[in-house]
């Protein structure tokens, strides 16, 4: 008989070593690998007798594209690709009170399909009672408070629901495995099982999983790669909006953004997230409005800009919703190929509404906002900036620059102070372009 080993393995990168050491080796984080090791008995495999394995020509599909229904939210079939696919594993990820669980529960309210939800985490009565808060039924979902991934899979192949959430995976576990609930092995046996029960049953699973001190999903690495979908549920507790996205996509794009807001209801859908960011714009010098392409869909937010003399020796730069490193980058540019000196000045900048983004899209518009805060000269209020900056303070054009001018246009903007764009480009009627090839350019134009 083979002899017995022990693993253990690091939580953050999935690395195994034959002892426990206090820093994984692989990834250099502390703490990660766990205090209980894996017991493995190696197996030998004969190396002939093995059956070749079957194989299929790729060129005798026809029909290709996965089996979808309505989710019942258009914000999140946006994010999916057009609906939730069946038969569909998916991991949605999300900082603790961000809404997870009630985005969820209210999905399986809506959907119009059998749904089966199982808590690890609350009781019958809890949901119940959440339910009603949110003035929704649950005529059509069956509750479970099962935390053994075996008995759940059961569960599902008997009653054959459309959707299942469960919430969460570190609650789950599985007989075989001695390990605690929430070890990086746990995890791996129950997204297995859990995956071989929607292959069989064409149910759509969504797992609500917790995320680490860094913001990313908790558990080995390996359980991303396994699932289908993975969404992350984005915002803070202290503000309305919540951003979803999908982090990988099996069946569609990881472009798109579902853009939620939180109320007594639950969270409701923004259908046109451009005029909520806009609702409390800023009149004022370091404000600028600039359009960025989420997926198909482009929006327009406020990004503000604070200028003020530092009494400290190397100044403050401090950014919301902005690359810092990209800040600094355009600090430099501004004040070598513009003449904006900010070297005893500390610059802080704000995406309003709490988005977030790195488009390259928002280096003019930035270069815009903290020339307006230095130079105390307030933007046109019907103007909208974009356009990527180089080092040479050149202006260069970005993706989608129609569509941002159409988004502008329906709201009313009637300048844009934008690169150069092609002879070809369909513009709105009415829209004043100012087309600039440099960033000294631009800020000229601002100051006059």
């Amino acid at each position: 008989m083979p002899h017995s080993t022990v693993v253990y393995t690091c939580s953050n990168c999935d690395a195994q070593t034959p002892r426990w050491v206090g820093r994984c080796s692989q990834c250099g984080k502390f703490g990660t690998v766990g205090t209980e090791g894996q017991a493995v008995t190696p197996t030998t495999r004969a190396k002939s007798g093995a059956v070749a394995a079957e194989t299929v020509n790729l060129g005798s599909f026809t029909n290709v594209n996965a089996v979808r229904f309505a989710s019942g939210f258009g914000e999140v079939d946006r994010v999916l690709g057009g609906g939730v696919a069946q038969g569909s594993v998916m991991l949605l990820t999300g900082e603790p009170g961000v809404g997870k669980s009630t985005l969820l529960l209210a999905l399986l309210a809506v959907c119009g399909q059998a749904a089966l939800y199982a808590s690890g985490e609350e009781s019958a009565e809890q949901v119940a009672g959440r339910l009603q808060r949110l003035g929704l039924k649950g005529d059509k979902i069956a509750f479970t408070t099962v935390s053994d991934a075996a008995a759940l899979a059961q569960a599902i192949r008997q009653q054959a629901p459309r959707l299942v959430v469960v919430d969460s995976l570190q609650t789950m576990s599985h007989t075989e495995l001695e390990s605690g609930a929430g070890s990086p092995a746990q995890a791996r046996a129950v997204v297995a099982e859990l995956i071989e029960a929607a292959k069989q049953t064409k149910a759509a699973i969504i797992i609500i999983g917790h995320v680490t001190k860094e913001g990313v999903a908790a558990g080995p690495k390996t359980i991303e790669h396994l699932v289908d979908v993975v969404l992350s549920l984005e915002g803070s507790p202290h503000q309305p909006l919540r951003f979803l996205r999908a982090l990988k996509n099996r069946f569609g794009q990881t472009d798109e953004v579902g853009v939620f807001q939180m109320a007594e209801q639950g969270l409701l859908e923004v259908t046109n997230p451009s005029e909520l960011f806009l609702a409390e714009r800023h009149h004022g010098a370091g404000s600028c409005i600039t359009a960025v392409l989420e997926g198909s869909r482009s929006l327009l937010i406020e990004l503000q800009a604070l200028v003020t003399h530092s009494r400290l020796a190397y100044p403050k730069r401090a950014t919301t919703g902005f690359d810092p490193n990209r800040l600094q980058v355009l600090l430099a540019v501004l004040s070598e190929r513009a003449g904006v000196k900010l070297n005893f000045s500390d610059v802080y900048i704000n995406l309003a509404g709490g988005f977030k983004s790195k488009e390259p899209s928002l280096d003019l518009a930035v270069a815009a906002a903290v020339s307006s805060a230095a130079l105390k000269k307030t933007l046109p209020q019907d103007l909208v900036v974009f356009g990527e900056v180089g080092l040479g303070g050149e202006v260069r054009p970005v993706v989608g620059a129609e569509r941002r001018l159409q988004e502008a246009y329906r709201l009313g903007f009637k300048q844009a102070l934008v690169p150069n764009l092609p002879a070809t480009a369909k513009l709105p009627v009415g829209l004043e372009l100012v087309p600039v090839r440099s960033v000294a350019e631009a800020i000229d134009w601002l100051r006059h």
